[in-house]
């Protein structure tokens, strides 16, 4: 689909096809032949649970406040994201191979479940 043609000044001519798409209030381009990945609330929490939680390890920030302060977010909700990186490694795999079960949702992840990993299971119901 993308066309590549040499002018007769010896200037290259790429035409890319592309689309624009309204995801989330933001206009995104699509190339046709390009499958965008699955916008998941839950996908993108984890990201940034981790990630906060990196920066908190790497002594960027003292703590979850400070962090709070510093990206302009709820002290509450940092925390409550941060929270997801207690989670049970095979629970992170299958939210981000999309296996996790449709009945499990981002609020559900983000309370308190316990620290034992199959406890975590049994209170959310799933086996995996």
């Amino acid at each position: 689909m993308t066309e590549v043609t040499l002018l007769p000044n010896g200037n290259v001519k790429v035409l890319i096809p592309l689309a624009f798409r309204s995801c989330g209030g933001r206009k995104r381009i699509v190339a046709p032949d390009v499958v965008a990945p699955p916008h998941d609330p839950i996908i993108q929490s984890l990201a940034r649970a981790f990630r906060w939680q990196e920066l908190i390890d790497d002594g960027s920030f003292a703590n979850v406040r400070e962090l709070a302060n510093a990206i302009g977010k709820d002290y509450g909700y940092v925390a409550r994201v941060i929270r997801l990186t207690l989670l049970a490694p095979d629970i992170v795999h299958a939210a981000l191979e999309g296996t996790l079960p449709d009945s499990i949702t981002l609020e559900q992840l983000r309370v308190a479940l316990p620290d034992d990993w199959n406890e975590q299971k049994k209170k959310l119901n799933i086996s995996i």
